[in-house]
């Protein structure tokens, strides 16, 4: 019984031996393991009887593919010259599966999103030939490195004046078709840059951390702040992070392709989100406010709004102050008309509420504003009428209730309405300050 299961599993095996060997035909393609290396000659198990007989012509096309010296157990792809020669091993030839070890890599990239790098050969209307180990091609419509034209004859030259311009240049690409049977190669430039930017994001925003300042490009400007690509990824700057000042659009303040220092806020890697801000890589012009402008001193600064409580005047970039109703006669309001740049005196500087307030200064302004157009000259009404600056008329027409301090720059707009309750509005103690 013993011997009958033997014999049956022995001719089992020669059964299944025998079909493997039917499989493998002259001609074929097949993929095989190295089983010995000498400089003559590589032996190849490819499951056939015995070894099949790689010439030692091909070891340095077979080095050139694995990128050194052949070993034993490395897998190659080879070509059946023939199933058996006179000395009973198979011929094979690895140079002669190189067309189908070239087709099996390009759809293997095709899955895999490989970007590789191929060198423009020649260029047509259509796009650009490149050296793939064959001949592939590189669509306009998937090239970065040329800009896109219109449609007359003079635009289309310029396109191919463009395209020329690529031959001899190594492109990074990825394939997107690989189809054998037509012959047809395609390669996307775009696409590989897509995939290199998604590379190059994920490791910065493995990089990044809060509190770090990067150089970064504008990439787009919105309404409600700006875009900056730090190098892979874009970053949001919120229209409240793009200066000390207020900023009624980001256009007033940066530009398309401007490049810029910013500070990194946040990130969220999960969403993959980089909050940054202009402001907060440039000095905060409140540090060394009391140093700049010293109580009692002398500055000029720009009308910027007429409020009901007072007048907002701008000193810089990020201070702004506010020249309250108790001192400007109200006769003299005219005088402080928006986009006018005047001399004021700093009557007090609150740091941490971030609060410059102000008085005007008649002697100086005397000196600086030219007559109206009335025949009446301006400095010496100003000087006149300052000299009674406090004596608020209440019944005034435009004159509301007086404010006890002045709105923080970037807390409140300038000229917004304030409640009965907020105490910017509130008059109590307003005299004594």
């Amino acid at each position: 019984m013993d011997d009958d299961s033997d014999a049956m599993s022995m001719q089992e095996l020669l059964a299944a031996e025998d079909a493997t060997v039917r499989d493998v035909k002259r001609g074929s393609v097949v993929e095989g393991s190295i089983v010995h290396v000498d400089p003559d000659e590589v032996l190849v198990d490819v499951g056939l009887k015995s070894e099949g007989v790689v010439p030692g012509r091909e070891i340095a096309d077979i080095e050139q593919e694995l990128g050194r010296r052949p070993r034993v157990g490395d897998k190659v792809l080879v070509y059946v010259l023939a199933t058996e020669s006179t000395e009973g091993n198979p011929v094979l030839s690895f140079r002669r599966a190189g067309s189908e070890r070239f087709w099996r890599r390009a759809q293997e990239q095709v899955q895999t999103g490989e970007v590789v790098e191929a060198r423009v050969l020649e260029v047509n209307r259509g796009g650009v030939v490149v050296d793939f180990g064959n001949r592939a091609f590189v669509p306009i419509s998937q090239l970065v490195s040329v800009q896109r034209v219109g449609e007359s004859e003079e635009e289309q030259e310029q396109l191919v004046e463009q395209l020329k311009g690529l031959v001899g240049q190594r492109l990074k690409l990825k394939v997107i078709e690989a189809d054998r049977k037509r012959n047809r190669l395609i390669l996307s430039e775009r696409q590989a840059n897509r995939e290199l930017r998604s590379q190059r994001r994920d490791t910065l925003l493995h990089e990044l951390d809060a509190g770090q300042v990067r150089r970064g490009r504008v990439s787009n400007i919105a309404s409600f702040g700006v875009f900056v690509d730090l190098g892979g990824a874009d970053g949001l700057v919120h229209i409240s992070e793009l200066s000390w000042s207020r900023v009624k659009h980001p256009s007033e303040v940066v530009k398309p392709g401007q490049e810029v220092d910013v500070f990194v806020i946040g990130i969220d890697r999960d969403t993959k989100k980089i909050q940054l801000s202009l402001r907060r890589a440039q000095e905060d012009p409140w540090v060394t406010i009391e140093e700049r402008y010293p109580l009692n001193s002398l500055v000029d600064g720009e009308v910027i709004k007429q409020a009901q409580f007072g007048v907002f005047v701008k000193i810089e970039d990020g201070v702004e102050g506010l020249v309250h109703n108790s001192e400007i006669a109200p006769s003299d309001r005219r005088l402080l008309q928006e986009g006018r740049v005047l001399p004021f005196r700093v009557i007090s500087v609150d740091l941490d509420r971030r609060r410059l307030r102000l008085s005007p200064a008649p002697d100086s302004m005397s000196d600086d504003i030219s007559n109206d157009g009335g025949g009446r000259d301006v400095g010496d009404e100003a000087q006149a009428a300052f000299s009674g600056a406090g004596d608020v008329d209440a019944g005034e027409p435009g004159d509301g209730p007086a404010a006890a301090g002045l709105a923080p720059t970037g807390d409140q707009p300038a000229g917004s309405s304030t409640s009965a309750n907020d105490p910017a509005t509130s008059t109590s103690n307003e005299g004594s300050s």
